[in-house]
């Protein structure tokens, strides 16, 4: 079981990725992570592994790995900071998550 003190750093960690990923790579992120929460449609704050990101309706939903829905994993794909895809994925691409 992960204290609070645990899951804050772990979340701080992922910004801190995310956020180098996205000055190394032309501001192309790929994410892989646990789906905790979505709203009922597509437009909303979707959550993954603990971190909120805002999505839209022009983002590009993928479900070629199965339906993208909670507890599933997902890869997120950002660019300059904006979410653009959410693609399902398998498991094994976030086993470490589950850790």
């Amino acid at each position: 079981m992960m204290t609070s003190t645990y899951k804050a750093i772990k979340q701080a960690l992922i910004v801190l990725l995310i956020s180098l990923s996205a000055s190394c790579s032309d501001n192309e992120v790929e994410y892989y992570g646990i789906l905790d929460h979505r709203p009922e449609g597509k437009d909303g704050m979707w959550v993954i592994d603990g971190k909120s990101f805002s999505v839209t309706e022009e983002v590009e939903l993928d479900e070629d790995h199965g339906p993208i829905s909670v507890g599933a994993c997902v890869e997120l794909e950002m660019e300059e900071g904006d979410v653009k895809e959410i693609e399902s994925a398998e498991m094994e691409k976030c086993q470490h998550k589950q850790q």
